[in-house]
């Protein structure tokens, strides 16, 4: 099956810019209607249900891709071991929540009431089943249905908070409920979809199951640990009771930040379906040209955060003007991670997603260690620090053991080659030339 990985990327990454202005839309509107502690709470149980998302997708996000894609694979059958083996992990992290409610919500909820946990739950199992939903849909490239629901998560999560925050006037606790509605809703509708497009079998094949939980354990811990190391912070600053008021302020930098890594999620998501259906002596080439482009783009869109003064306190309101010092300090994580998720898609095409997963492995346990460290001592610049001290640990190893493995050096992998700006150039010149 040919994947078409320029059309893919290109529509993905449209997406993800509309998807960027609406979520930001709803990050500006839950950060002004909401007090810090509120907004300190509400980055907390978002964290969480980003983190229980992760552990119960168990690798099937990459496995599926995989299973599905390999020469007389049954479609069906990859499918239905993958929604069979999420429905059981989940199943196992809801009723660990359920037996250690109390302990999870005084440690982790800075003491917020059971419901609230409840709603981390139920955020959790809609970005896992979605999540699911999206990989289906690029494994059997229609990045049609995947977009769709990306582009509808943030604009169902905008209109949620806006009727709970300005026409109902609920809180905190009305904006997360009518969000967890709405995504649910969302889940319903395109998980369905994707099934029907995919075919699905619920049977339960052992050998399937067996197979693909040999893969997807390497590919999970690959997955589970890239988010932990991604959200680590505000859960170590929940767990060390930090002010939630300091917490919003960081989290209001870090929302920021992310809205540099639409380009670099949009190659990637299309990147790995189009590495899995490539001959194996092709890959590294294609890794390495993507990457560099890659490399290109994320530090002009860097420079445009140096407009953050003026906008983080014009948009989200001058008492989160501190905000702008952990965005600054994030700047080279974020390129550090955009880099390590271009090549790392590498080494799960080849089969190694094991590798993968010990760097990160390496980098969580720094983090972590670091943050524990420097956030009692230094607050959120302290954690800001530490992100781009492990996000660069986590790139180097990933670039260096992608150069031995293909016989390239650092130029060749992050740096532009002539060839590339030529073909710039013939672009513009096309684009010119139609105008």
């Amino acid at each position: 099956m040919a994947i078409g990985f320029a059309r893919n990327a290109s529509s993905t990454a449209l997406t993800q810019g509309v998807r960027g202005v609406f979520g930001l839309a709803a990050g500006i509107l839950i950060t002004r209607w909401l007090s810090e502690a509120d907004r300190g709470l509400y980055a907390v149980i978002a964290t969480l249900g980003v983190v229980g998302d992760q552990l119960g997708q168990v690798g099937m996000r990459f496995t599926v891709i995989y299973r599905m894609t390999r020469p007389g694979a049954s479609r069906p059958r990859a499918v239905g071991a993958a929604v069979e083996l999420t429905l059981a992990a989940f199943a196992g992290i809801a009723l660990l929540c359920v037996v250690f409610a109390d302990p999870l919500r005084e440690r982790t909820l800075l003491g917020a009431a059971p419901i609230f946990l409840g709603l981390a739950l139920a955020l959790a199992a809609a970005d896992s089943f979605a999540g699911l939903s999206d990989a289906i849909a690029r494994g059997i490239d229609r990045f049609d249905l995947r977009n769709a629901n990306q582009l509808a998560i943030p604009i169902v999560t905008l209109a949620a908070s806006a009727l709970a925050l300005l026409q109902l006037q609920t809180g905190v606790l009305g904006a997360l409920v009518a969000t967890a509605v709405g995504r649910l809703a969302l889940l319903a509708l395109f998980f369905g979809l994707t099934l029907r497009a995919s075919g699905f079998e619920w049977t339960l094949d052992r050998r399937e199951l067996r197979e693909s939980l040999a893969f997807g354990w390497k590919g999970y811990l690959q997955t589970l640990l890239a988010k932990v190391h991604e959200r680590a912070d505000v859960v170590i600053m929940a767990v060390l009771q930090l002010d939630p008021a300091q917490i919003a302020i960081y989290a209001v930098g870090v929302s920021v930040v992310d809205r540099l890594r639409v380009v670099p999620e949009a190659i990637s998501s299309a990147l790995l379906p189009t590495l899995a259906t490539m001959p194996p002596a092709k890959t590294g080439d294609y890794t390495a040209r993507v990457t560099r482009h890659l490399v290109f783009w994320v530090l002009s869109a860097v420079a445009l955060a140096l407009a953050a003064p003026l906008l983080v306190p014009l948009l989200f309101g001058a008492r989160y003007t501190p905000s702008v010092v952990p965005l600054f300090i994030l700047l080279p994580a974020t390129g550090m991670l955009a880099v390590r998720s271009i090549v790392s898609n590498y080494f799960v095409a080849i089969g190694r997603p094991g590798f993968n997963a010990a760097v990160q492995a390496f980098a969580v346990a720094v983090n972590v260690a670091l943050n524990f460290w420097a956030i009692p001592r230094w607050g959120i610049v302290g954690a800001a620090w530490t992100s781009v001290l492990s996000y660069s640990i986590e790139a180097g190893a990933t670039v260096l053991a992608f150069e031995r493995a293909t016989s390239r050096g650092l130029r060749d992998t992050l740096l532009l080659q002539r060839s590339d700006l030529e073909d710039y150039a013939g672009r513009a010149r096309r684009l010119l030339g139609g105008a």
